[in-house]
């Protein structure tokens, strides 16, 4: 190096030393130490409201996702009520059919095994079908073979419709009951969902604001390195 330059050197890494030792005097000093406490307690809050801000923005984010999920169910919930009333109600105007047509049967002239083996083959056929539709539940299959549950192969035919029918019909109404208990269920946890998203529509409102209104407080990052300062740590590492 020329003596120029190492004067100037050595002169920059005296006032660096100085500019250090003026500020740590000053930090000693009540009033310039209180007010810097002031600045870093005041950075610190202007950090946390950011953070909680960016923390209820998220959240929020994902609530309005989760209310338009529990909307869309709800929705489902409603159409799937609607449809097993319709069921329940058609199911229910066919076993009055069936009751008005028991009402009106010949006298029953069951007399031999043929007759009982026919009736017995119209049974099974006809609970089959109604399991294969999903009129009934798989379980009645073996109800029948038991012959419990009212399954009578002896009945006459018309009977034996009135038994099936009658129970279609209670099965579609729980069938009905059931998904209107889902639809309320699904009513409410939408609603709470909505409420949740609205109240976290208003945090990140007021959030925002207090960050907001806290932002010039933030301190400025660190200055890259200046020429003063390559100097000096060039001395140190050459002394």
């Amino acid at each position: 190096m020329t003596p120029a330059a190492t004067l100037w050197a050595r002169l920059s890494a005296l006032l660096l030393v100085a500019g250090q030792q003026l500020i740590r005097i000053l930090q000693r000093i009540p009033a310039v130490r209180h007010a810097h406490e002031e600045r870093e307690r005041r950075h610190l809050a202007a950090v946390e409201a950011q953070r909680w801000a960016d923390e209820v923005r998220v959240a929020a984010s994902r609530a309005d996702e989760a209310a338009e999920r529990w909307q869309e169910f709800r929705q489902h919930s409603e159409e799937h009520a609607e449809a097993a009333w319709l069921a329940w109600q058609e199911a229910d105007r066919q076993l009055d059919k069936t009751r008005a047509a028991a009402a009106f049967r010949t006298p029953d002239t069951l007399r031999t095994t043929t007759e009982f083996a026919a009736r017995e083959r119209f049974l099974h056929r006809a609970v089959a079908e109604a399991v294969e539709r999903g009129d009934l539940p798989a379980t009645v299959a073996t109800d029948l073979s038991a012959g419990e549950g009212g399954w009578n192969p002896r009945l006459h035919p018309v009977e034996q419709e009135l038994v099936l029918h009658r129970a279609i019909a209670a099965v579609r109404y729980h069938l009905y009951r059931q998904a209107v208990d889902a639809e309320e269920s699904a009513q409410h946890d939408a609603r709470l969902a909505a409420a949740t998203r609205d109240s976290l529509r208003r945090e990140v409102s007021l959030a925002s604001g207090q960050a907001a209104a806290q932002r010039h407080h933030l301190l400025p990052e660190q200055p890259p390195a200046t020429a003063t300062t390559a100097v000096a740590s060039w001395v140190q590492r050459t002394a």
